[in-house]
């Protein structure tokens, strides 16, 4: 069994316990086997934590220079922008080793000040994109009325169908008065009751069970995720300039590719060649930027998808599939005036994404892999590294 936490452990998990909105680690800060190894988490989540845990085991293991400083940020702070930032950085730097270069956390750039990481000759800063503020908002007050209607549900044999109220802030509490109010009516009278908004939005109770198809529905939210990814990045790319040459690259949760946008359900080589037309023009404007690179691995598949390359004429898409049920497709758009030793670096680190973990447990002597990980689902033995007395 797993030994007791370190205090400041404690303190991370009542971070993500408690559950704090825009703080929650990506999905899998209670899978994480140094937390609930045994608490049926699901296999692709075991997997994940595996990952962070080779790859800074890994890291320390070799030495990197600047990892000290990188978990030092990954402990303290635990918000969801900071938290991708930190595993990207640790990320990024494995991938560098797989491909047999020297890699250094935090490297100093040319004006003074750490970096984010360097990767043999290549200097990547990296900056993170999360979904819109008022999309997260909206989501949890969303949340928030669906768990309140499905306890109604269970106390009689109702269901509900039309549209949710529009955000009522101070008033959520009594547009839930009156949902009370008309469950107790429809389960009394067994007639359907309409609640309505402030707005005139419509909500019916009904008795007996939800024929098939019936729905509940909310706002649309919209946001221009353009506009917001290439004001993000032209600020980095500002910030950079003391850097010397060095690649942006965005890390991105569920911002620009999150399912319900357009840009998401695009091909891969559309994607490509429309994140080559937003941001290409930055890489005039910035002649230090060697070129810009867009990331996104928040969707989940299984089984993967096969591997795809978009090669374009401006910027080069990939499109692999990680262990366990991890999708990434990552976006590189170099500058016109190529520098052909870095930008064949990053293609070979997209490209060879999902061997770094088999790759990593080797250099770690955990032999078989992920594969060997997943072939007994019981207590770690003793001479696993991953079991601690």
């Amino acid at each position: 069994m797993m030994s007791g936490m370190h205090p400041r452990d404690e303190e991370i998990w009542r971070a993500i316990d408690q559950g704090r909105a825009s703080d929650t680690f990506v999905g899998l800060g209670k899978a994480a086997p140094v937390l609930q190894i045994f608490n049926g988490a699901a296999p692709g989540a075991w997997v994940e934590a595996v990952r962070w845990w080779a790859t800074y085991a890994y890291l320390q293991a070799a030495g990197v220079p600047g990892l000290a400083s990188v978990r030092r940020d990954a402990r303290c702070d635990v918000t969801l922008s900071r938290f991708l930032h930190t595993q990207t950085q640790a990320r990024l730097a494995l991938m560098g080793a797989t491909r047999g270069l020297p890699v250094r956390l935090e490297p100093a750039k040319a004006s003074g000040g750490p970096g984010d990481v360097r990767i043999g000759p290549a200097f990547i800063e990296v900056v993170t994109f999360a979904e819109d503020q008022k999309f997260q908002d909206y989501e949890r007050f969303r949340q928030n009325c669906q768990r309140h209607l499905l306890a109604l549900d269970r106390d009689c044999t109702i269901y509900w169908e039309g549209d949710l109220p529009e955000r009522l802030n101070d008033d959520f509490e009594t547009w839930k008065k009156r949902t009370e109010e008309a469950a107790q009516q429809c389960a009394a009278s067994g007639a359907a009751v309409d609640v309505l908004s402030s707005a005139g939005r419509r909500l019916t109770v009904h008795p007996g069970t939800a024929p098939q198809g019936t729905t509940v529905t909310g706002d649309t939210v919209e946001s221009d995720q353009g506009r917001r990814l290439l004001s993000k990045v032209c600020d980095k790319c500002a910030k950079t300039q003391g850097a010397g040459t060095a690649w942006i690259w965005v890390e991105d949760h569920s911002g620009l590719f999150h399912f319900p946008t357009p840009f998401a359900g695009m091909s891969l080589a559309a994607k490509t060649d429309a994140l080559a037309e937003l941001l290409g023009p930055l890489l005039e404007e910035y002649v230090h930027v060697a070129g810009i690179i867009v990331s996104n691995a928040a969707r989940r598949r299984l089984p993967l998808p096969p591997d795809e390359d978009a090669p374009r004429p401006a910027a080069q898409g990939f499109r692999r599939g990680l262990p366990l049920d991890r999708v990434r497709e990552t976006i590189v758009i170099p500058r016109r005036i190529l520098l052909p030793d870095q930008t064949s670096l990053i293609a070979r680190m997209c490209d060879g994404e999902a061997t770094t973990l088999d790759w990593a447990l080797g250099q770690l002597n955990v032999p078989g892999g992920v594969t060997s990980l997943l072939a007994d689902s019981s207590t770690p033995h003793r001479d696993s590294p991953l079991w601690t007395p």
